[in-house]
């Protein structure tokens, strides 16, 4: 800001003496009012320069540039920035004051050389020392560096031999061009950096909390997400100006920037920056409102009706589905791309379904399948091709299955629309205990059948009703093969009601001194 403010300041001052009567002609109050704005803009050049190098405060330099560069180049943003108003005179001088053809080419060579050469001795110092610093630190060169630098050089080379094969214009706009996209892809650096930073100081939270290892807040996330729109409207700042020709008049440039806000036609869709921050407002705030309500509906409403949780689930994850949708839906139109607009975008999704998205379609439909006549809800205990555990979460492609011993399979939709699935818990909560017992044939049976009864009675987890039952399923090998079932609430709780039961009627039938039989297979 001092760069531009000092010399502009000066340069005002003297354009308001010479012009204290207005006794000057149109054309050189125009020049000199011109010449004002040049000195201002060749000031800021200047100050880009410093600021970029800072080699005073070496701890503020934001580029990775070292030490030695930017102490061999603090010349550097004085001269581009008198070079910036040497470049405006050459061209705006000769029209002013009707020089020949001959005056007008000479200082436009004369400038075009002298750019030519600040530029090639910058280049030349950052070579040798970047070699220097190569072979000291065995650091590679990044590609895009060597690319730029590439770059450069053959343009200077292209217009050098283009000044000598005489189209001095082409080869003096040539070398303005590379000028004028080196200030723009450094200004557009500095302003993507205070915008980053800016943002991340402003609504960033993690820093002040002092915990790195913390989530993310909504306050980071907002953060970068402004920060990356602000950036990309400095990419398309820096594109436009990019386009146009280095010396345009401050009111074409101008005129440009209102080319920017027009916007962009696509077929019959007109995309204006204007229209798609309110676009991006909208679908923001259509979001943050969906995600409200949702929440409503799940802590507040839902609880109040005679819906299970599971339902209650599906219900809000319905709801979600649809506000999303709804939410883009908004957005779009605020962008000013009506529904009736996005049939290409219809016909595009039908080839890439006939293609290669069918699986991802047909989980989806699945999924909401699965939300609507609900075959298979959360908390139910499934069986479905070998994996076997309680449903955690139904999502728009896939279900969660938690197994027994506490990992998560991830099912596509479609296996429980498409296949057989055992639900063990959809309309019998009950749990089935049966216990198979073979003993001699010499046993007492109603004995044996008294020992187990009142070993199922004794079980506190065992229901009375259904009442247990102890049946005698027949004579195999020599032994009696004893069939007893009971019920417990729940099919979870049946292994383990087992296991407790089996240990209780060996131990019954040891003190009573009845033998369990060995027959070649034993079912439990």
């Amino acid at each position: 800001v001092l760069a531009v403010a000092t010399p502009g300041v000066i340069a005002l001052l003297i354009h308001m003496g010479l012009d204290w009567d207005s006794q000057l002609s149109d054309n050189t109050s125009s020049l000199l009012a011109n010449l004002v704005a040049t000195v201002c803009f060749g000031g800021y050049v200047s100050g880009l320069g410093y600021a970029l190098l800072s080699t005073n405060r070496p701890s503020w330099r934001l580029p990775p540039i070292s030490d030695a560069v930017a102490t061999r180049l603090r010349w550097l943003p004085g001269v581009l920035g008198v070079l910036v108003v040497m470049i405006w005179l050459a061209e705006r001088l000769p029209v002013l004051l009707n020089a020949s053809l001959t005056t007008t080419i000479t200082l436009t060579g004369i400038v075009a050389v002298l750019t030519m050469a600040t530029i090639g001795a910058v280049l030349a110092i950052s070579r040798r020392l970047r070699r220097q610093a190569m072979q000291e630190n065995d650091a590679p060169i990044p590609f895009w560096v060597s690319l730029l630098l590439t770059s450069v050089w053959t343009v200077l080379i292209l217009s050098l031999a283009s000044m000598l094969a005489g189209y001095v214009a082409f080869g003096s706009f040539m070398v303005k061009q590379v000028l004028w996209v080196l200030i723009i892809l450094a200004s557009a650096y500095l302003l993507s950096t205070l915008i980053e930073d800016g943002f991340s100081t402003l609504l960033g939270t993690t820093h002040r909390d002092g915990g790195e290892h913390e989530a993310p807040s909504m306050r980071d996330q907002a953060a970068v997400l402004l920060s990356g729109v602000g950036r990309v409207a400095v990419g398309l700042l820096a594109v436009t100006l990019l386009l146009a020709p280095f010396g345009e008049a401050p009111m074409d440039l101008l005129q440009r920037f209102d080319q920017l806000r027009k916007g962009l036609a696509i077929g019959e869709a007109q995309i204006r920056p204007g229209a798609v921050l309110q676009a991006l407002l909208v679908l923001g705030l259509s979001l943050l409102a969906v995600k409200m309500l949702k929440r409503w509906l799940s802590n507040r409403y839902l609880p109040t009706t005679e819906l299970d949780p599971g339902m209650q689930l599906s219900a809000a994850t319905l709801f979600g589905y649809a506000g999303f949708v709804l939410a883009v839906a908004l957005s779009l139109s605020a962008a000013g791309i009506g529904l009736e607009r996005v049939a290409w975008i219809a016909s595009a999704l039908s080839v890439g379904i006939g293609f290669g998205l069918q699986a991802v379609v047909q989980n989806f439909v699945s999924g909401l399948i699965l939300l609507a006549e609900r075959p298979v809800k959360v908390g139910d205990w499934v069986s479905l091709g070998g994996v076997e555990g309680d449903i955690l979460r139904i999502n728009v492609r896939a279900t969660e299955i938690q197994m027994g011993d506490r990992s998560t399979v991830i099912v596509p939709n479609s296996e429980f629309v498409t296949k057989t699935v055992r639900n063990v818990t959809r309309s019998n909560p009950l749990g089935l205990v049966q216990i198979k017992l073979p003993l001699p044939l010499s046993t007492d049976a109603e004995q044996v059948r008294e020992l187990i009864l009142q070993a199922f009675a004794d079980h506190e987890d065992v229901l009375d009703t259904p009442a247990p039952n102890v049946f005698l399923d027949g004579i195999d090998g020599g032994h009696l093969i004893f069939n007893a079932k009971g019920y417990v609430s729940s099919p979870r709780a049946a292994y383990g009601v087992r296991s407790a039961l089996l240990f209780t009627l060996l131990k019954r039938l040891h003190d009573a001194g009845l033998e369990v039989s060995s027959p070649p297979t034993m079912l439990l």
